[in-house]
């Protein structure tokens, strides 16, 4: 298995997010640090699955909290490149339905539904 990281690339006011390795719950150290780092200047925020193979409710979590965190300081937040597994766990949470709870649009957010 591959350790997890997410590495950044500055592109002027926006921020590439490349993430690698799978999204479990020992990942969520190295999700909170990137959720800290980020600019509240920032106008975008792409984030880039390609390299995650598999992706638990961890990923859920850290895609909603990246959605309010970009939606709360009026940042465009994109996604993209995922596999299969992961894409399933995004589909699969649109049919729950959690009152009051930002999954829903933090998912059709990532997968540009919105």
């Amino acid at each position: 298995m591959i350790p997890f990281t997410i590495s950044t690339q500055y592109l002027d006011d926006t921020v590439l997010l490349m993430a690698c390795g799978e999204i479990d719950r020992a990942c969520e150290p190295a999700c909170d640090r990137v959720l800290a780092s980020l600019s509240a200047t920032l106008a975008g925020v792409v984030l880039d699955m390609q390299n995650v193979p598999f992706m638990d409710v961890t990923g859920l979590h850290f895609l909603c909290a990246l959605h309010r965190q970009t939606s709360r300081h009026d940042t465009r937040l994109h996604t993209r490149g995922w596999q299969a597994q992961p894409r399933y766990v995004l589909d699969s949470a649109l049919h729950l339905d959690l009152r009051g709870a930002d999954l829903n649009t933090a998912v059709r957010a990532a997968l540009d539904l919105l």
